[in-house]
């Protein structure tokens, strides 16, 4: 199934008239056929045979009739199965509008997104590298699981329930595109896997996505080499949005020389990302052994005895032997002019010109990579015989140049294993290369893939340059661009840009510039660009003044203890007991717990499974939590609503509330806020909540109850802008202090075995 484009014109006319035929014969007619019948109506009485589809595709305007007997035979066979007079569709009028259709220009067909189940998907055709076939056609080997599939499946389930995505990376032929592809077969299986053919059709692939999912269908975007489908023309805020909105899986691969320059980009932030290492462990060389062991493979037999130097995968598609052939080719008797078009391709690919390269421009260029300055002295071969050379498949794998289209890309792991000897720097490509690019990336996501490359070779001459058409035009996404580009070497650039940007109403920018003078410790004035980005709808921004806090009580802070001394100065003792929270005081929390509680069973009801929005779906207490639980579902809301009676049931027992796990954290937070707030602004609410309990000289010490009930507040790092990221188990920050279980699905994992809560206590309502 494949969604296609609208006609115009005559061809479009022509699709109108088939649909008013039948519409008109379903009124007009003593039945209503089906396209089956009028199909089988053409097949006897010497009629011209039409199938079912191709009247399906004229309807669509997909296609024409083969000829003016097929015409003729869909209108006699429409008559017949409707029981109308013969001729009742006059003839000549069809016979020119059929001609007219047929005199003008097919439209351009653009590639489609190709839509099919998980289940059904092809290997191959999703661009996992093939190995050598053997005799019995096989060029997929049997798939020896990497350590981190247990934790890619994971995030995909979490990304199907609640909207995400998910990024592996690694160097060319690391295997991350076939860990993908496993991943998503093992845990998705019934999803609808829609795959762009082309960056042009991202964005209607993403809306397509999205359409499916709210009509109900559950589905998964893939995009293998993500870093073409985002920057202008790519996927905007408003369709990253729009897809985790509809809890569409996104499932991506970036290889790892593009994702360390790659400027920061939401649909990057975002993702959960893992790393496909190229070499691979001793785990998964010991399953490999294993299933050898089981089933005699050559291929895996090979790359096992290569394992020292080179990843498994990489050597079963044949990337060594490749790069081996390639560097011992320019010599005499060799083939260095096959080996200068690969070279050429090589450089041009790395200066960003990521669609296939014309022929006559490699053509052009090689002579430059021939070896030696008198270059007849060398020998090269005839051009005919290097393009044969370059572009002929080694043991039916791959070749050094892949033909696409009417061009030819280099195979990537030669880009890698280049980069490998020799590393990005101003000097890895000459000027010439970067002028070609300059001049054939004229599209617009052909310069931002030429600005990233500059950009990864610290060429941000090159950078600015490539995107200047497109900045002169106030194009947003390439005023942000530049000053991403220059954050790192020239921040009052980075800011000069931003501003630009924002001053074109880009609400990202404005975060951006907020995050400039955080790290140029200007907390006030970041926190002044967070509020003007929270003001213009980023919901990023937007967290960060979301955070609970307690309003102080104007009362007496004495304490009836200090638990430093054991001894009061009229040597009262006193029992150590009577420190703590006043019986006024978990009087209150009780009432907020409860409070807040009601509010979010009543909100289940209405926000179900939807993604929080502060604009069109504000839901509280959920809009006070966290960003990274917006997204969450229906379950884990109904789990995060019992956790504030959980605690209100723990005073009315006679207990301190003390949370057993994140979530209860959370909510200790925002009922500490709003009893606080209580206190204050409601206090005849709260003078009648306490009647019956006598005063206390430290009522209402909330600051007591945070050090009591609370081992730390880490969850409140979700709040800071600092600290995005921070959930991410990998995160360095977060492993540095040592903080843990702060991702989303991890809010209900008790801290301590001996803290569970009865699993059977069931919910309130």
């Amino acid at each position: 199934m494949e969604h296609s484009r609208q006609p115009s014109g005559a061809r479009a006319a022509f699709a109108d008239a088939v649909r008013d035929a039948m519409n008109k014969i379903a009124c007009e007619g003593a039945r209503k056929p089906t396209q089956e019948q009028i199909a089988r109506a053409t097949q006897h009485r010497n009629r011209h045979p039409v199938s079912k589809s191709a009247i399906s595709a004229w309807r669509r305007g997909d296609r024409l009739p083969s000829s003016l007997a097929a015409l003729n035979s869909f209108l006699s066979a429409l008559e017949e199965v409707a029981s109308l007079p013969p001729g009742r569709f006059e003839r000549a009028g069809w016979a020119r509008l059929y001609q007219q259709a047929t005199n003008e220009s097919a439209p351009e067909q653009r590639p489609q997104a190709a839509i099919l189940r998980v289940r059904d998907a092809d290997p191959l055709q999703l661009m996992v590298h093939r190995a050598r076939t053997t005799a019995d056609g096989d060029a997929v080997p049997p798939y020896i699981p990497r350590d981190i599939d247990p934790a890619v499946r994971s995030a995909l389930i979490r990304s199907a329930e609640h909207g995400g995505a998910v990024l592996l990376v690694g160097d060319s032929t690391a295997g991350k595109t076939r860990c993908a592809f496993e991943s998503m077969t093992s845990a998705l299986p019934q999803h609808l896997l829609i795959v762009p053919r082309g960056a042009a059709e991202i964005s209607e692939a993403a809306a397509t996505a999205v359409r499916l999912s709210n009509e109900g269908e559950r589905c998964l975007l893939w995009l293998n080499d993500m870093e073409r489908y985002i920057g202008s023309g790519g996927l905007g805020l408003k369709d990253i949005r729009a897809l985790l909105a509809s809890r569409t899986v996104v499932l991506a691969t970036m290889r790892s020389r593009i994702r360390q320059n790659f400027p920061e980009d939401e649909l990057v932030r975002i993702s959960e990302e893992f790393e496909v290492q190229r070499l691979w462990s001793e785990d998964e060389l010991e399953r490999a052994r294993q299933q050898l062991r089981r089933r005699l493979d050559a291929r895996l037999q090979l790359a096992l005895t290569q394992a020292d130097n080179f990843g498994v995968a990489e050597t079963l598609a044949t990337g060594p032997q490749l790069w081996k052939e390639l560097k011992a080719a320019s010599v005499v008797n060799g083939n260095p002019r096959g080996a200068a078009l690969v070279w050429a391709a090589i450089d041009l690919t790395l200066a960003g010109l990521t669609d296939p390269l014309p022929v006559t421009l490699l053509e052009t260029l090689h002579e430059d990579y021939l070896p030696g300055r008198n270059k007849s002295l060398i020998g090269p071969e005839p051009f005919e015989e290097a393009f044969l050379w370059a572009t002929t498949p080694r043991d039916a794998v791959t070749r050094l140049l892949i033909q696409e289209g009417d061009g030819l890309r280099p195979f990537e792991y030669l880009l890698d294993a280049h980069l490998r000897e020799r590393s990005a720097s101003p000097q890895l490509l000459p000027e010439k290369i970067w002028n070609i690019a300059l001049e054939a990336g004229t599209a617009e996501q052909q310069r931002f893939s030429v600005a990233f490359a500059a950009y990864a070779n610290s060429r941000l001459d090159v950078s600015r340059r490539a995107l200047q058409p497109l900045t002169e035009a106030g194009n947003v996404q390439a005023l942000r661009t530049m000053g991403l580009l220059y954050e790192k070497s020239d921040r009052t650039e980075a800011a000069r840009w931003l501003h630009l940007a924002a001053d074109s109403g880009d609400a990202l920018s404005l975060r951006l510039i907020g995050d400039l003078h955080f790290r140029g410790q200007n907390g006030r004035e970041a926190d002044n660009w967070y509020r003007k980005a929270a003001e213009a709808g980023d919901e990023v921004a937007q967290s960060y003044f979301h955070g609970p806090t307690i309003t102080p009580y104007p009362a007496s802070r004495e304490l009836p203890f200090d638990p430093q001394q054991t001894e009061y100065e009229d040597g009262d003792d006193r029992d150590v007991d009577d420190y703590g929270p006043t019986p006024r005081t978990l009087r209150v929390l009780e009432a907020a717990f409860i409070m807040i509680a009601d509010m979010a069973y009543a909100e289940l009801e209405s926000i179900g499974d939807n993604r929080v929005d502060l604009s069109d779906n504000y839901s509280y207490p959920f809009s006070e939590m966290p960003v990274l639980t917006w997204g969450q579902n229906h379950q884990w809301r109904h789990q995060m609503a019992r956790c504030f009676d959980d605690l209100a049931n723990d005073i009315k027992a006679g207990e301190w509330p003390l949370p057993t796990c994140t979530a209860e954290e959370m909510a200790m937070h925002l009922a500490l806020e709003e009893a606080s707030a209580m206190v204050i602004d409601d206090p005849e609410f709260v003078d009648e909540l306490v009647r019956d309990i006598a005063e206390a000289p430290n009522d209402y010490d909330w600051d007591l109850c945070l050090t009591l009930f609370l081992e730390d507040t880490d969850v409140l790092l979700l709040f800071e802008p600092w600290s995005q990221g921070i959930e991410d188990p990998e995160n360095h920050i977060g492993q540095r202090l040592g903080i843990a279980g702060l991702e989303a699905d991890q809010w209900f994992v008790p801290f301590r075995q001996g803290a569970v809560r009865d699993p059977e206590r069931g919910f309130r309502r």
